[in-house]
């Protein structure tokens, strides 16, 4: 009976076997990969489909469709477009740049243009479509997982952002601050709360992250509810604490809410305040009520520079606190404007 599996104990028997078995691996792994690779294509020709925005009349667009140019001279010109606000023009090159593309790398790089044109033109949904559809193919891009992050939170869809934040962190990314941001958001928009129960909440998110303080001062002030002063960092209200009563001050040890409050009664500013608030006590001593100040905000990350207070910056989309400088102005008199 031995005999008969004798073969079987045989080293070029053993051999033969394990080639074999990598045979059919390599093989199916051949075949797979020709499947995966006929499956992306399809999804990107789908995808191009939903896509295709402009007229086929476009005669540049005949143009780059019937030319043999380069996938890099395409990117270079729909980038060119999508800087001079062209973004009509840089989508549909982008989308047949996307047409010829066979490299995983390019495809990549420009499903993520074309997601950023779209969120720059406001298409926030088509935005959210492109990214999902590289995260398909590219699952651990970090950039556009970041950007879907801010197209949902700009959509109010604050449970999706934090689904995808959930993303970001698996891939160590630190979002710890954003989390927080968005469950602030969240809060306020969430209808069935009541005011104490969003102050409360607002209040606990602030103690783990400042950023929200600015989020709770402006929503205690504006649903007329008590809060204490020295919660929040003056640093970043100084130009809510400019437009605050004078009662709402006072209740601050802070020293540039006290300097604030010397500014606009024209009594002795605390020593280290800004320059321009000494400027407009000594101003106002002298019955001079016609300055004011004015503020800038610039982002401490891209330090670019805004008219308006942000908590997102609208250039680099980091959520930072942005650094708030006072400006001397004359003080307009708007009683004789018309509209």
């Amino acid at each position: 009976m031995d005999t008969l599996f004798l073969e079987y104990r045989d080293p070029i028997f053993g051999v033969i076997i394990f080639f074999a078995i990598v045979f059919i691996i390599a093989f199916l792994n051949y075949w797979w990969g020709i499947f995966k690779s006929k499956e992306e294509r399809h999804s990107i020709s789908q995808f191009i489909k939903r896509f295709e925005v402009m007229a086929d009349a476009d005669e540049y667009k005949k143009l780059l469709e019937e030319f043999n140019i380069s996938s890099e001279s395409l990117g270079l010109l729909a980038y060119s477009y999508s800087k001079s606000g062209e973004y009509e023009k840089a989508i549909g090159i982008y989308l047949i740049a996307l047409k010829r593309v066979k490299n995983k790398e390019e495809k990549q790089y420009f499903l993520f243009q074309l997601g950023k044109v779209y969120f720059k033109a406001g298409f926030l949904r088509r935005a959210a479509d492109v990214f999902l559809e590289l995260l398909k193919l590219f699952p651990r891009h970090k950039e556009a997982l970041k950007l879907l992050t801010v197209i949902y939170e700009q959509l109010k869809e604050y449970t999706k952002a934090l689904e995808v934040m959930d993303s970001l962190e698996e891939l160590d990314v630190e979002v710890e601050s954003e989390k927080n941001f968005v469950k602030a958001l969240q809060v306020l928009n969430d209808s069935q709360k009541t005011n104490q129960n969003r102050y409360e909440t607002l209040l606990q998110l602030t103690k783990k992250e400042p950023l929200i303080g600015r989020i709770l001062f402006e929503f205690a002030k504006k649903e007329g509810l008590d809060i204490d002063m020295d919660l929040v960092d003056a640093k970043s209200i100084l130009d809510l604490l400019w437009q605050s009563d004078i009662r709402f001050l006072k209740n601050s040890s802070q020293m540039l809410a006290k300097a604030v409050l010397a500014a606009k009664e024209g009594s002795s500013v605390p020593q280290g305040a800004p320059f321009e608030l000494e400027v407009l006590s000594a101003l106002k001593k002298q019955d001079y009520t016609n300055a004011t100040v004015g503020f800038e905000y610039a982002c401490t990350c891209c330090k670019n520079v805004f008219p308006v207070h942000f908590y997102r910056c609208p250039s680099c989309y980091t959520l930072k606190t942005p650094h708030i400088s006072l400006l001397l102005i004359k003080k307009e008199n708007e009683e004789h404007y018309t509209f």
